[in-house]
C-alpha cells in the first residue's frame, strides 16, 4: 500500500506539529490491514528525522511540494497513492496566521484531490476564515474529500452552518493517541511537587508581528514571570519546558531560548532537554505533577499522560477542544489579565482533586472518540484494499 501524508510534519521545530505525524504513522502501525513496507510519502517538504528509527514498518519516501520544485515525479507520487491523510499541521487550515500561506496550503490539497480520489481531512479545527474567498477555496476542498473528521464540536458546527456538511465526523485530536516513555528521563529526588510550564516563545514576544497579533487581555510575558516567582516561593520544583525548539538566530517562532534567559533569571528553576521529537517532549512531561502550558499539543502530551493540567488559550482552538471533553479549566488569554489569570491558576492548583477529577472524565471521553476514529480510519483502508 501506498499512503501519502499532507500538512503532517516529519521534522520541524514545533513538536505539536510533529506529534500529529507521529500519531497517525503510530495508528497506522498499529493495523493489521496494511502491511510492513508499506509505503508513505512524505508531502511537507521537512526532513524525515527520527521517524524511520522510531517505526521501522515502514519505507519512507521523501517528497518536495515547494512549488518552485514541483516535477512530474512528485505528481506522479501523488497519482500512485491509494489514500492521501491530510492534517494541515492541527490547525492551519485557517487564514488567520497568512493568507499567502494559507492559499498555497490550499493549492497542494486541490492537486491533490485531483490526483488521488481517497483524500482524508484528518482531525484538525476548520477556520476561521477573514474572507469570501477564502470560504470559497476552502469549500472547493471540502467538497472533494472522501472523509472529513473535526477534532472539536466547533469545526464541525461550522462546516455544517457554512458549508452545509452534514457528515464529517466528531473525534479528537490525534496527539492524544501519541506514544510517551515516562522512564525515558532520570530526576533527582526531591519533596517538591514538580510543575511544568510551557512558555510560548511565540507569545512571549507578542506573536509573529511583535504587536499582540492575538489580541490578548493579558500581558503574557508579566504573567509568566509573577507565575514562576509565585511557584518558585510555593515550594514547586518549577520546569520550564519548550515544545517549540529552533535554535537558529534568526528563528521565527521558538520557546527554548525564553526559558533558558527565564531559567538564568530564576536560578530555582529546571530548564527542560532540547527535544529530538513529541515522543521525547511527552516522555519528560508525563513525569510533572502538574503542567500549565501555552502550546495546545504541550497541553495535550500533559493531559493525556495523567498529568493535571491548566491550558493557557490564546485561540478558540483550546476552547474548541477542552470544551469538547467536558474541562472548564482552560484561562483565556483573551479574556483575563495578568492579576485574574494568576487568580485562577492559585485556585486551580488548590483545587487539583478537582481538576483530577474531571480529567479522568474526560479521558475516558477521549477513549471512546480515539477508539471510533481508529475504527473509522480502518474502515477506510480496508474499503479501498479490496
Amino acid at each position: 500500500m501506498k499512503i501519502g501524508l499532507m500538512g503532517c510534519e516529519f521534522l520541524s521545530p514545533n513538536k505539536g506539529c510533529e506529534a500529529l505525524t507521529y500519531s497517525i504513522i503510530s495508528i497506522l502501525n498499529k493495523l493489521d490491514c496494511i502491511e510492513n513496507s508499506s509505503i508513505i510519502y512524505n508531502f511537507s517538504g521537512t526532513e524525515l528525522g527520527t521517524i524511520e528509527k522510531e517505526f521501522p514498518k515502514f519505507k519512507f519516501i521523501n517528497m518536495k511540494p515547494k512549488l518552485k520544485d514541483i516535477t512530474f515525479k512528485y505528481f506522479k507520487a501523488l497519482h500512485s497513492c491509494d489514500i492521501i491523510f491530510d492534517a494541515t499541521m492541527g490547525d492551519s487550515f485557517s487564514d488567520i496566521y497568512s493568507k499567502s500561506y494559507y492559499n498555497h496550503l490550499i493549492h497542494h490539497k486541490k492537486i491533490a484531490e485531483i490526483l488521488c480520489k481517497n483524500y482524508i481531512l484528518l482531525p484538525q479545527t476548520y477556520g476561521p476564515f477573514s474572507d469570501e474567498k477564502s470560504e470559497k477555496s476552502a469549500r472547493g476542498v471540502f467538497k472533494k474529500a472522501l472523509k472529513i473528521y473535526c477534532r472539536d464540536e466547533m469545526s464541525k458546527k461550522m462546516l455544517e452552518d457554512k458549508f452545509n456538511i452534514k457528515n464529517s465526523e466528531l473525534t479528537s485530536d490525534m496527539a492524544f493517541i501519541l506514544p510517551y516513555k515516562k522512564d525515558l528521563y532520570k530526576f533527582k529526588k526531591s519533596n517538591k511537587k514538580k510543575i511544568g510550564i510551557n512558555v510560548s516563545g511565540l507569545l512571549y514576544k507578542g506573536g509573529f508581528e511583535k504587536n499582540n497579533q492575538f489580541g490578548l487581555k493579558i500581558n503574557y510575558k508579566d504573567f509568566i514571570n509573577k507565575l514562576i516567582e509565585y511557584l518558585n516561593n510555593n515550594n514547586y520544583e518549577v520546569h520550564l519546558i519548550s515544545h517549540v525548539i529552533d535554535l537558529s538566530d534568526n528563528a521565527h517562532d521558538d520557546d527554548y531560548k525564553v526559558c533558558e534567559s527565564l531559567q538564568k533569571k530564576y536560578s530555582k528553576c529546571v530548564l527542560s532537554p532540547i527535544f529530538n521529537n513529541p515522543i521525547e517532549a511527552k516522555s519528560y512531561i508525563s513525569n510533572m505533577d502538574y503542567f500549565i502550558g501555552s502550546r495546545m499539543h504541550a497541553t495535550i502530551a500533559s493531559f493525556s499522560s495523567n498529568v493535571i493540567t491548566i491550558p493557557i488559550s490564546y485561540s478558540r482552538k483550546f476552547e474548541g477542544l477542552f470544551n469538547s471533553l467536558n474541562y472548564k479549566y482552560v484561562i483565556n488569554g483573551k479574556n483575563e489579565d495578568v492579576d485574574s489569570a494568576l487568580k485562577k491558576v492559585k485556585e486551580y492548583l488548590n483545587n487539583a482533586d478537582k481538576l483530577k477529577l474531571q480529567q479522568d472524565k474526560s479521558l475516558k471521553i477521549i477513549d471512546e472518540k480515539c477508539n471510533s476514529f481508529i475504527k473509522s480510519i480502518e474502515n477506510e483502508i480496508e474499503k479501498i484494499s479490496r
